[in-house]
């Protein structure tokens, strides 16, 4: 007698919704595995309201990819500076290729299968049909002097777990972290995440991901951070 054939895999449907709309999902994202990480640092502080003034790295992802909703003027933020380093990407005709034929800030909910956790992600930029396969992509604003140096942030800042936990959820084929430097010469530095540093970025978000689960035994320092985190899952 065979035994039956494994259900085929769908990926999780990408949504295009609003920002807000997508941080009201009852589901754990990758900015909540960061706060935990910073809980197991030692450096643990309860979220801040997002009001307040517009950030650069914002700003430049919205004149990136979705320039209509661009709105100049904002209090703090350089606009020259910001479509400086729009103009730095592209400049570079492999990611003009991908920003037009791609989908930008999509996103969407899954479970974790591993611990089957109720998740959600929102990518920059998702391109489903290229030469080399379902790709993802993520534009970062970096202070790296060069690609050697923003190669090492990417496993420092942990943009390894990032890349691991969007590429597993959608069963991508490749993920790219793509650093715009935001002083002069406004360089372009992209780095296609290794499968060494995939491994390692599983590693981190698996971990992170069992502190969450209710039978977890909790050391009293990350109490407050796994309470905050898990009752956001209510809704």
């Amino acid at each position: 007698m065979t035994s039956p054939s494994p259900e085929p895999y769908h990926r999780p449907d990408l949504l295009r919704i609003p920002y807000d709309d997508y941080r009201a999902l009852p589901a754990i994202a990758n900015s909540d595995l960061s706060r935990l990480r910073d809980a197991l640092n030692g450096r643990y502080e309860k979220p801040a309201s997002m009001s307040g003034a517009l950030g650069l790295g914002t700003a430049f992802h919205t004149a990136l990819l979705e320039p209509d909703l661009y709105e100049g003027g904002q209090p703090g933020i350089n606009d020259s500076l910001v479509w400086w380093m729009v103009e730095g990407v592209r400049l570079k005709p492999e990611l003009v290729d991908l920003l037009d034929a791609g989908t930008p800030e999509p996103s969407c909910i899954f479970t974790e299968p591993t611990t089957n956790t109720l998740c959600k992600l929102r990518a920059d930029l998702v391109v489903p049909e290229t030469d080399q396969g379902y790709t993802i992509i993520d534009f970062k604003t970096t202070a790296a002097r060069d690609y050697d140096h923003f190669l090492a942030q990417c496993s420092g800042y942990d943009y390894d777990r990032q890349a691991a936990f969007y590429l597993d959820a959608l069963r991508a084929d490749r993920f790219l972290l793509v650093g715009v430097q935001k002083v002069e010469p406004f360089s372009v530095f992209t780095v296609e995440v290794s499968p060494h540093m995939l491994e390692e970025g599983r590693a981190k978000y698996l971990r992170l991901l069992r502190f969450l689960q209710p039978a977890a035994q909790v050391p009293s320092y990350l109490s407050d951070a796994v309470r905050d985190i898990t009752q956001g899952l209510s809704g």
